[in-house]
């Protein structure tokens, strides 16, 4: 870990950075295809196959989570867990249901005699994915389910990874049973994407699939896109820290390791005003991992993908920032609401020394699941809205077709369609 300055990076070094896990995407898609092929073309078997292959998962004859596994979930987890898991409802439901959309737009009236609007509908059947390879994520559950609950989705499925023995997690089965989530099943990676795409006999298809994952799991999303719709390419997580003389280094070294520890992929960037904090911060990284399991991977992505970077001014760290386009961005500066509104290209914002990433992750009511590798310049985080789609509706009576006859009939003849002209003259012959 060596402080630089923003400016003197190389071009090489640059791309690396702004592109992060994003550069690996081509190099694995080919791998991707295929098991892609496989699933859509033999289902569960190699599913089954593939577990027990490439991940060492036995046991795994029903992928389907059972009644009697749910109930067993709860012996195995402890009544601070569960409490906590309630309180992440509470808050995340809170949040997301006052982004409900209203069911029907504002009706236009464009000529006298014609009415157009939108009406809103939730999308029947949705796929959720939450990852389950080196750590487990209940708190993904939530962040995905709960929205589509809201939203009115008809059919909720949830592919999760098993462990070695072929179970889900204990506490991913309590947080989907809190909400009331039935359709579990114990399948993860690029084989969970192909079979909520294309269905197998055992887990049926969906029209859209939503939830975060490793570098093959969104390369998958991607590659189903246009058979079925996703949320965003959320893949590997990342976060980008701007900060002044006046931030803690001691929480800021706390917030890169804690985005450091979900994989190796992870990206960790610093950038500051000061050099000082820059110094002090990597001297509490080396400080903090000591206390860590999770180390060896925290110190992989900071090799990788990690950047502590000087700048000349808080302008100059925005700038990057929104050509970074981070997942996570937070602001550690004396007045981190001025920088807000100069920030066009974020996932999810933390203002200030108490606002961990962390926060937004579990707690706060917000949703963690966020675009990444700088999709965030097209892309929103997760919310209710994502969970349907609006139908366009207009009406017209005879004095309202009448308005705009010469119109429709005049550019159809433009456009060499006369049936469309016909269709609009026929009614007035």
């Amino acid at each position: 870990m060596k402080v630089t300055k923003l400016s003197d990076l190389s071009k090489k070094d640059y791309e690396r950075i702004v592109r992060r896990s994003f550069g690996t995407n081509l190099s694995i898609m080919p791998n991707v295809k295929k098991i892609i092929r496989d699933v859509k073309t033999n289902g569960d078997s190699v599913i089954i196959n593939n577990c027990q292959k490439n991940y060492g998962i036995q046991n795994l004859d029903n992928l389907q989570v059972t009644q009697s596994e749910v109930k067993n979930a709860y012996s195995q987890v402890d009544k601070t867990t569960i409490q906590a898991l309630r309180q992440m409802i509470k808050n995340i439901t809170l949040v997301h249901k006052a982004q409900l959309p209203r069911k029907k737009d504002t009706i236009v009236q464009t000529e006298k005699g014609i009415r157009v609007w939108r009406e809103w509908r939730a999308i029947e059947k949705v796929g959720l994915y939450v990852p389950g390879g080196k750590a487990i994520y209940p708190s993904s559950i939530l962040m995905s389910a709960i929205p589509a609950q809201i939203a009115g989705c008809r059919d909720i499925i949830l592919c999760s990874p098993a462990k070695q023995d072929g179970n889900m997690s204990a506490a991913t089965i309590i947080a989907a049973d809190l909400i009331g989530l039935r359709k579990l099943y114990k399948v993860g990676g690029i084989e969970a994407i192909a079979a909520m795409a294309y269905g197998t006999e055992t887990i049926p298809c969906v029209y859209k699939i939503f939830g975060a994952g490793n570098a093959y799991v969104t390369a998958a999303k991607m590659y189903v896109f246009g058979d079925v719709a996703i949320d965003m390419p959320a893949g590997p997580s990342e976060i980008f820290i701007i900060a002044d003389k006046e931030a803690n280094p001691k929480f800021i070294a706390a917030d890169l390791l804690a985005d450091g520890e979900h994989g190796t992929d992870s990206a960790c960037v610093l950038i500051t005003t000061s050099q000082q904090i820059a110094k002090e911060s990597i001297k509490q990284i080396e400080k903090q991992l000591q206390s860590l399991r999770t180390r060896d991977r925290i110190e992989e992505s900071i090799k990788r993908y990690g950047l502590f970077a000087i700048v000349n001014s808080l302008d100059e760290a925005v700038s990057f920032a929104n050509e970074y386009a981070p997942e996570h961005l937070e602001i550690m500066t004396k007045n981190p609401e001025k920088l807000v509104e100069k920030i066009t290209n974020a996932g999810s914002i933390f203002l200030g020394d108490w606002t961990s990433k962390a926060t937004g992750d579990y707690a706060t009511g917000a949703n963690h699941v966020l675009p990444t590798g700088g999709t965030a310049k097209m892309y929103s985080p997760l919310g209710v809205d994502a969970y349907g789609k609006w139908m366009q509706v207009q009406e017209c009576t005879k004095d309202g077709l009448m308005a705009i006859k010469k119109t429709i009939e005049t550019i159809a003849e433009v456009e060499q369609l006369p049936a469309h002209k016909n269709s609009i003259s026929v009614r007035f012959a």
